[in-house]
């Protein structure tokens, strides 16, 4: 019984319980004590009024931009005077441009909200400009200049939302419609929108902004000083930090703009009353500060020394230090056990990681070199036909180039175990190989190489491309047509990496559905079941020098033939390269 009681002192549970239990209940005392005030004082009642004014302020901006909206549609609606500004006649040009100058005017006129009007046709440069009471003269200069120098190069569409733009260092809401060259503009001042608003009776702590998308100021309401605040605004509700005090911010996002509205209010306007409240939490903070001391040291003691050296020996183990034993193993019963056990553990890799680790890479390496010895058998026999074929024909200089380039396909061949090898090299071995083909079949083949010369010297697995090119012969092969080959490579990204693409087509029928669907759409790279063993042998070695099974694929080109894409990670395989004997 009594060795019981023992373990339970020891436990780090009834050590971390006893060591907290103080911190706990005084954070617990401040966080009742302060957040049954601030909470529902703050929170509830601030921000819920502040949101309820602002959405009333909101609904009132949206009402006007969708008036400036109505005048816009109004212009619109004069499509056939729209589509004359394009006209080559010049008289039905000078005549749509009264006619619509007039309407322009006429919308300014009746309207509230917008403070200007312009249509731009692009092809004359004709500019139509009626502005409102509100806009000074260089205002309207301004904005024509912006007009012309680019603003309707811009692709404009019915559904987007106003948008904003600076003219003349003042913030303009702009809506634009596009028509075949001519484009219809809308102008409405941030000022004019806030104007509209009907923001009043404000405080002398408090300030109505509005934004654009990322929290730039366009036009304020209120007499706090703008530069106390930090811009841009961030969306939703928070508060704001400043040397001369703090602000509680409110935004919420226009419904027709891509704008929002913030109300900043100075945070000791929403904070009267909470004097006594301050002084609680100072006298606990105090106990707290005087307490810590020694809950940090014990807490140090207990358990942050006990998992540093789990840790450190931890990381001696990823070093390779399999000898390493943990010393500091605490007073607690947990961290006791939990060290011996480390160590044990300890013991038990050293005898198993590196016998397990060595067995996995002889392992990879043979699987390699049956994949590779696999791809090299298929062009043998044909070779032999093909010398013995020439013979009977006394064709002695095509035996001769034959058997020269047989030899060099050949030295190539037996470069032994798996290389890597550069792009340039593989590439001069298929020519090679074409070499012979031609040989073999006259005035039958068609092949074009295209590589792009920064990769040239890239390394890539020895008879990557050379096992598609002898499946285009064995397979695509007829004495009927003339067989093309087209071969392209190039640098590409994939996944914001640097990755060699290589692309391989040929004028054949294409591959069988069959196998198209057990290369492309199975992780599996034995599911062939022999049926053209060069491709599963490819996408084996492929998964084991990179580690991924996505970067084979086979389809067929409509009115063409077989493609297949090939993608090889820059750098990735290197190491797994093995030397040319």
């Amino acid at each position: 019984m009594k060795r019981k009681i023992t373990i339970h002192k020891k436990s780090l549970v009834f050590k971390l319980s006893a060591g907290t239990a103080v911190v706990v209940i005084i954070l617990f005392a401040v966080l009742i004590t302060s957040n049954l005030y601030s909470l529902y004082v703050i929170r509830t009642n601030t921000i819920n009024s502040a949101m309820n004014e602002m959405r009333i302020h909101i609904r009132d901006i949206d009402n006007s931009l969708n008036n400036a909206v109505n005048d816009l549609n109004e212009v619109a609606m004069n499509i056939d005077d729209i589509t004359a500004l394009k006209s080559s006649n010049e008289s039905e040009r000078y005549f749509s441009t009264m006619r619509l100058s007039d309407i322009l005017n006429e919308r300014i006129n009746i309207s509230k909200t917008t403070d200007a009007l312009a249509i731009y046709n692009h092809d004359h440069g004709i500019l139509l400009f009626s502005n409102s009471s509100r806009l000074s003269s260089q205002e309207k200069i301004s904005a024509s200049d912006v007009i012309r120098a680019g603003l309707s190069s811009k692709d404009h569409k019915l559904n987007d939302l106003w948008s904003t733009i600076e003219i003349d260092k003042k913030n303009f809401f702009i809506k634009a419609y596009d028509f075949s060259g001519t484009t219809i503009i809308s102008l409405v001042k941030a000022d004019t929108l806030m104007s509209l608003a009907n923001i009043k009776d404000l405080s002398t702590d408090e300030q109505i902004v509005l934004t654009d998308k990322v929290g730039n100021p366009l036009a304020r309401v209120g007499n706090m000083a703008l530069s106390d605040v930090n811009f841009p605004l961030k969306n939703g509700v928070q508060v704001v930090s400043k040397l001369v005090g703090k602000y509680l911010m409110v935004s919420i996002d226009l419904d027709s703009s891509y704008a929002r509205l913030s109300t900043i209010l100075k945070e000791k306007s929403v904070l009267l009353g909470l004097g006594y409240i301050q002084w609680i939490i100072a006298i606990l903070g105090i106990i707290s500060l005087f307490l810590m001391p020694y809950i940090i040291n014990y807490l140090n003691k207990e358990i942050i020394k006990p998992v540093r050296a789990l840790v450190v020996g931890t990381r001696q183990l990823e070093q390779g230090n399999l000898d390493y034993q943990v010393e500091e193993k605490g007073s607690s019963f947990e961290f006791q056990t939990l060290n011996d056990s480390f160590n044990s553990m300890a013991k038990e890799i050293k005898t198993l990681k590196i016998s397990a680790y060595e067995e996995k890479i002889e392992l990879q390496k043979a699987e390699l070199k049956y994949l590779q010895m696999q791809i090299r058998p298929h062009f043998f026999l044909n070779a032999l036909t093909t010398v013995h074929s020439l013979t009977y024909k006394d064709k002695n200089e095509d035996i001769r180039k034959f058997i020269d380039a047989l030899s060099n396909h050949l030295r190539y061949m037996f470069k032994g175990g798996l290389s890597m090898v550069p792009i340039s090299e593989e590439i001069e071995y298929i020519k090679n190989y074409f070499c012979m083909q031609e040989i073999r079949f006259p005035n039958s083949i068609f092949y074009v190489f295209d590589v792009e010369p920064s990769i040239e010297q890239e390394q890539i697995p020895q008879f990557i491309i050379h096992t598609f090119v002898e499946n285009s012969f064995k397979y695509a092969m007829t004495l009927e047509e003339p067989l093309s080959i087209f071969i392209k490579i190039n640098k590409y990204i994939l996944d914001e990496k640097d990755t060699i693409r290589i692309v391989i087509e040929d004028s054949g029928e294409g591959f069988p559905q069959e196998v198209l669907d057990k290369v492309n759409n199975s992780d599996d790279t034995n599911t062939l079941d022999g049926y053209r063993i060069g491709i599963s042998n490819i996408k084996r070695t492929l998964s084991l020098l990179y580690g991924e099974n996505n970067l084979l694929k086979i389809s067929n080109v409509e009115t063409l033939g077989g493609r297949v894409e090939i993608l090889i990670p820059i750098g990735k395989g290197d190491k797994n390269e093995t030397n040319n004997s």
